[in-house]
């Protein structure tokens, strides 16, 4: 864990009464790292996923697997094959499987009392539901399209689609896997991520464990970024590189966070005092211990 002072949070802070109504949430897969899945099993990541799927649907088992022997294949590319071989619905199963908590993080149910304007994310798992459910807020408008958010509703953007809806098609929320869907969904993508940032000039991203490894998303967002920076955005990861924060600042004009996701929660809230006092960072315990989070 980082211990010398961020300048970067330290802004972010003092930047609180300003920032604290008009924050945007773009969550990455490194927003859910910690969770568990039904099966008690970490969730897994593109290249652990890209391995398990080959390995359960396209390896013929007459010898050891090696994920190698995949070289430089995409997770959507191997998803394609497999589509082609076992047709959706088995990938799908096995994604909800795979991808399926039953508890949320402590973070995320911090992050329902952080009062976002809107939250953005590519992840499949329904953490952030959870987190909301978990907490005395309303329940987020979840919004897999480019419709408008329902009035009084936090707008909750899943464009790569959620559990409970794996099997529908995609863009209807839909599991977005495999390299054909990706290139059925990017052109909505740029719709989606206007509406999720409503007037992006006058907002604060706050990105968190997000690499802008999608190069749909991501462009879109390095493209707004360079039209328009007139409020500072931030990207929360814990990476202590020079050469990687100093790449955000000059390339993205992004100021990187060098913390984690629940250091980041807890941190904010011993400084500007946004939860309540259930949530705060020393009832972590208690609530793991009544199954209330993970």
């Amino acid at each position: 864990m980082p211990s010398k002072i961020d300048d970067n949070f330290e802004d972010f802070v003092s930047n609180w009464d300003l920032f604290r109504g008009r924050l945007t949430i773009f969550l990455g897969a490194g927003a859910s790292i910690g969770a568990k899945n039904k099966l008690g099993e970490d969730l897994p990541n593109a290249y652990a996923l890209r391995n398990t799927l080959w390995q359960r649907f396209k390896h013929d088992g007459s010898t050891a697997f090696d994920p190698e022997s995949l070289k430089l294949m995409s997770l959507e590319h191997a998803a394609a094959i497999i589509e082609t071989k076992t047709g959706r619905t088995p990938m799908s199963e096995f994604l909800v499987e795979h991808f399926t908590c039953f508890l949320p993080l402590w973070q995320h149910v911090a992050l329902a009392n952080l009062g976002a304007r809107s939250i953005f994310t590519t992840n499949y798992d329904e953490l952030v539901e959870l987190g909301y459910k978990s907490s005395s807020a309303l329940p987020p408008d979840i919004i897999y399209d480019d419709r408008q958010a329902l009035s009084g509703r936090m707008p909750l953007y899943k464009p790569h689609g959620s559990l409970t809806y794996a099997h529908e098609p995609v863009g209807k929320g839909g599991l977005v896997i495999t390299q054909f869907d990706y290139f059925e969904m990017i052109s909505s993508y740029r719709k989606m991520i206007s509406k999720a940032m409503g007037g992006f000039e006058n907002n604060c991203v706050l990105l968190i464990g997000y690499s802008f490894s999608d190069m749909d998303i991501g462009s879109e967002l390095y493209s707004i970024r360079q039209k328009n920076r007139g409020i500072p955005w931030y990207t929360v990861f814990p990476r202590d590189d020079h050469q990687v924060r100093k790449m955000y600042s000059n390339r993205l004009f992004i100021n990187q966070i060098n913390m984690d996701f629940e250091q980041f929660m807890a941190k904010l809230d011993n400084r500007v005092d946004f939860l309540p006092l259930e949530l705060k960072n020393n009832r972590i315990k208690k609530l793991r211990a009544a199954g209330r989070i993970q």
